[in-house]
Parts: structure tokens; C-alpha cells; sequence
């Protein structure tokens, strides 16, 4: 009887087990109206475990009027005058490693987001560099592909 219990134990700490599990992360992005700059964050709550949670959230208490979940808490800054900001809320599962985010941290970042088939963040050195590899893109037009400046950093799960 021993013997299965190490048996188990050991199998369960195998590296398959240990295997990262995907996270949930809501994908704001958000573009100043009338041009083509983007910012983007992913919010990650440990309370949210499911992709249809988050779903959920964005549909009830961003875009709908139930309020009191206070997933995801972020606050969109007050710009100035004549300034519109409009955000844009995808839910996604990524085993992606993706730094932490903090609104204070320079948004110095610039990645072509690629949202068609799967999930896909690829990054550029400057803003015309991400633009121009979507520009030769058959698919430009579509609103699941789309440059962004971001404060964090992605990178592949280890």
C-alpha cells in the first residue's frame, strides 16, 4: 500500500502534472477615436477561472448595467478635452507568460495582436514596423488584428 502512495506521489509531481495550466486574461484595448493608436492591457483575477466567467463579466458589468462583480479593476484616465477613448474587451486562455500590469509603467511596448485563428502576439520595434506587417496582411481589415502599445511583456510559457 505504500508502495502505490509513492507510486502516485511521484506521478503526480511528474513534469506532465506540473504543466502549466492556460490562465484566463481579459484583453482591453483601447483606441483613441479618430486615430490609429492603441493601448493594450491583459487583466488577469485569480477569481476567474473559466473563460465563460470572464465572458460573462464583460457582458453584464462592462457592457450591460448589472454592477457589484468588481472583476478585472481597472479605470480608463480622464484625457482631455476633445479626447474620446474607446475600449474594446476580448476574454482570452493563453499559456503565454505575461508580466504583470500596472497602469504607471511606460507603455513602451509594441506588439501586432492577432486574434483570427487563436491567439498571437508578436512584437516590433516601433509602431510603423507593426502597421506596415499588417498593411501586407490579406486580412487588414478585420478588427481581430491590430497593432498596440502595451506596458507588458509576453513571452512563451516555460
Amino acid at each position: 500500500m505504500l508502495y502505490k502512495g509513492v507510486l502516485l506521489a511521484t506521478l503526480l509531481a511528474s513534469p506532465m502534472a506540473l504543466a502549466q495550466q492556460p490562465e484566463i486574461y481579459l484583453l482591453g484595448e483601447f483606441t483613441y477615436k479618430g486615430t490609429p493608436i492603441s493601448k493594450a492591457v491583459l487583466l488577469e483575477d485569480k477569481r476567474v477561472t473559466e473563460l465563460e466567467q470572464c465572458r460573462d463579466f464583460v457582458h453584464y458589468q462592462i457592457r450591460g448595467t448589472e454592477r457589484g462583480k468588481n472583476y478585472y479593476r481597472h479605470y480608463i484616465r480622464a484625457q482631455k478635452t476633445g479626447v474620446n477613448i474607446v475600449p474594446h474587451y476580448t476574454c482570452i486562455e493563453t499559456r503565454l507568460k505575461v508580466s504583470e500590469w500596472n497602469d504607471h509603467d511606460f507603455y513602451d511596448k509594441v506588439y501586432l495582436i492577432d486574434l483570427r485563428n487563436g491567439l498571437n502576439f508578436t512584437q516590433f520595434e516601433d509602431t510603423n514596423s507593426c502597421w506596415a506587417a499588417i498593411r501586407k496582411d490579406p486580412d487588414k481589415h478585420t478588427k481581430k488584428l491590430f497593432c498596440a502599445k502595451m506596458s507588458q511583456s509576453i513571452s512563451p510559457a516555460s
